[in-house]
């Protein structure tokens, strides 16, 4: 199929295509007619479209979803290939802020003129005197600004950016290790000017020329660059977690995480949201960006759900900061962090961000980091240890996929000053066999094993998946169990409603482990008979549930 519309890089845009450029709306307009998910690809320049994940690229519905994304944020611009009739309105244009802030930079520009050369005979070419004059030189800007890092470690993805003034050019700078202080690092911004600068922590994206940038401090001030200090008033400390295997909250009983979600909040708001890969790495979500889309589909009336990806270059240890402009950022400046076996949901994160005691119940303080100060490293405490005194347990068939015993990467860490901080590994959970006489379909359905507490709005949802090893069987893991609550076992189908058993109902987790009473089979679907109130109410109840599972699953409402 041949598509009226074409990609370029945000940032070769110029205003020679002022009259091309067509919004994220109408560009997905012109691709949403084509059905054939390949005649779409097969369009896209091939930068563009190796920055989409393969998740995106499944469906038409995600491969356009995450077009747009791009198009929305101006990494890339969509051009059509005729002329527009009618320039693009304001209404459009303050619909897409990034893509608006792109038209207004090329459209202030002049158009280049062709200046042809010009010469005069020479009429006179008699020497002449030289004609000196001095002119002062200004003096080159000789302040600088310096932000330590605890410990000395491999290089890291991620790095530190000044932000650019009316006099100054943004400026970037990697932690380098000090020679004159074995333990610390430091990142040395040279040649300033003696105005405040903002500084901001940057991530590398995948497919994005554009960091994901993280405010650390506003308005740092320069210090003259012959300054030396004991202990710099920015310091960044870097972490890994370690995950308890049990209620006991034993250092000598935790594991390496190779699965979940990582929550660093900072000042009782969520700061860095990461994936752990199956590597053992964290990759960052652009937390904010996909606040701002949470927050607009909120106001429609059946809004999306929002699944936010992890696009971060990957990192074996994530820099959080211990002092900012000389104040130690602790209590309710502090930094605290979770571990999910699932990504959580935007309503799930507001909560935590709106109740301080919640947050403090659920998440590991990181407070005990002022030891940096006095003893220039770490030591073992309640909630973090230092990395050489960190111990990995073995994992067995009981405990959690995402838990391992593996420890290269943590101990590529030892003697480095890298902090270990320990979390909830979310170690409870059970193995769920469905016998396949349950599922008596005539027609091939997904099941999913849905379970809810009723005490909270916990909902996890898996699969339930066939092994040849034993093919009368389904099996699902489910885990990550809150440490308190009442929990209702279903065996659903997405879209079908009457594809569904319910297995137990407001156990607690002690009690489901004690249970043991196998579900009968499912009857043979008959017609309905007009329902009674008690069954409507339950049918009600039902709704209900599978309203929560399909956000779960990130399904529209």
């Amino acid at each position: 199929m041949q598509l009226i519309c074409k990609f370029v890089p945000g940032n070769s845009v110029s205003r020679d295509v002022l009259d091309y450029i067509l919004s994220p709306d109408e560009c997905i307009g012109q691709l949403s007619r084509t059905r054939n998910l390949q005649d779409i690809l097969r369009q896209l320049p091939k930068p563009l479209s190796d920055t989409l994940p393969q998740s995106a690229k499944k469906d038409t519905h995600s491969l356009l979803s995450s077009i747009k994304q791009r198009l929305v944020r101006a990494e890339w611009v969509a051009l059509s290939s005729f002329a527009r009739r009618t320039p693009l309105s304001d209404a459009q244009l303050e619909a897409y802020p990034a893509l608006k802030m792109r038209i207004d930079q090329f459209a202030a520009e002049q158009p280049k003129k062709i200046i042809k050369a010009n010469y005069k005979a020479v009429t006179d070419d008699v020497p002449l005197a030289r004609n000196l004059s001095y002119t002062p030189v200004e003096p080159s800007p000789d302040k600088k600004i310096v932000i330590e890092f605890a410990g000395q470690w491999p290089s890291n993805a991620a790095y530190l950016i000044l932000s650019a003034t009316d006099n100054q050019k943004e400026k970037i700078a990697k932690p380098r290790k000090d020679s004159s202080k074995s333990h610390r690092s430091v990142a040395v911004f040279k040649g300033l000017e003696a105005e405040p600068r903002n500084l901001y922590l940057a991530i590398p994206i995948s497919g994005s020329a554009a960091p994901l940038k993280l405010l650390l401090a506003e308005n740092v001030e320069p210090v003259d660059a012959s300054d030396e200090m004991d202990e710099w008033d920015n310091v960044l400390v870097p972490v890994r977690p370690l995950a308890y295997l049990d209620g006991s909250k034993s250092k000598d009983k935790a594991s390496e995480l190779r699965g979940g979600y990582l929550y660093v909040f900072w000042k009782g708001k969520l700061w860095r949201e990461m994936a752990i890969t199956d590597k053992g790495y964290y990759q960052d979500v652009d937390v904010e960006y996909y606040r701002s889309l949470y927050q607009e589909e909120q106001t429609k009336e059946q809004p999306k759900a929002i699944q936010r990806e992890a696009e971060g270059f990957a990192i074996s240890q994530f820099w959080v900061p211990y002092k900012v402009l000389g104040e130690v950022q602790e209590g309710e400046n502090g930094l605290k962090v979770i571990f999910s076996p699932k990504q959580k949901r935007f309503n799930q994160i507001e909560s935590l961000e709106s109740d301080a005691a919640l947050l403090e119940k659920s998440s590991t303080p990181l407070d005990e980091l002022s030891n940096y100060s006095s003893e220039q490293a770490f030591s073992t405490q309640e909630f973090t240890s230092d990395v050489d005194n960190a111990k990995v347990h073995a994992v067995g068939e009981d405990d959690m996929p995402w838990l391992s015993d593996q420890q290269v990467l943590v101990r590529s860490y030892d003697q480095s000053n890298t902090v270990i901080a320990y979390v909830d590994g979310k170690n409870s959970g059970f193995k769920l066999s469905v016998e396949t006489g349950l599922m008596d379909f005539d027609t091939a359905i997904t099941h999913y094993a849905v379970l809810s507490d009723s005490e909270s709005d916990w909902v996890l949802s898996e699969p339930l998946e066939y092994s040849e090893d034993n093919p009368h069987f389904a099996t699902a893991i489910l885990g990550g169990f809150p440490p308190k609550g009442k929990f209702t076992l279903q065996i659903s189908s997405p879209g079908h409603i009457h594809h569904s058993e319910l297995v137990f109902s407001d156990l607690t987790f002690e009690q489901i482990l004690a249970w043991s009473e196998p579900a009968g089979p499912a009857p043979a679907l008959e017609p309905l008979p007009e329902m009674s109130a008690e069954d409507q109410a339950a049918v009600d109840d039902l709704k209900s549930y599978m309203s929560l599972w399909r956000e779960e699953l990130g399904l529209s409402k």
